[in-house]
């Protein structure tokens, strides 16, 4: 598998739960281009992803508790150490976003909505 780039289309989805509740909208996923690079939690980079079309959480999805949460930006995160944006099928992290991600660490940005930790990804052709 090729390292992800600026400008590829990716699928975004259901990785060891088949049935997560961050999904229950769409159960097939969502498709995104990648928008950028930003600072990773770890050594690695987050990606963020633009969606084709707003992902909106029922009550309860992920870690958001008591209302709706809505945005069309993912950020992604490596979920294995060792493992980088060449890696077949990683386990991510997916973040949530009303807002475009700044270019920074999430611990030191406005965080989004977290959402799922065994999230999986693949690029379109």
């Amino acid at each position: 598998m090729a390292e992800l780039q600026v400008g590829d289309r990716v699928w975004v989805g259901a990785g060891y739960d088949m049935d997560p509740a961050w999904l229950a909208a769409n159960p097939e996923g969502y498709e995104g281009r990648i928008a950028a690079f930003i600072p990773g939690q770890n050594e690695q980079p987050a990606v963020v992803i633009v969606l084709d079309n707003e992902l909106v959480l029922p009550l309860g999805a992920g870690a958001v508790t008591g209302s709706e949460v809505r945005g069309r930006y993912l950020v992604l995160e490596l979920g294995h150490v060792g493992a980088d944006w060449s890696t077949p099928k990683p386990r991510v992290h997916v973040e949530l976003c009303d807002f475009e991600p700044e270019p920074k660490r999430w611990q030191d940005r406005r965080q989004g909505a977290w959402v799922e930790s065994h999230a999986t990804y693949r690029v379109l052709s």
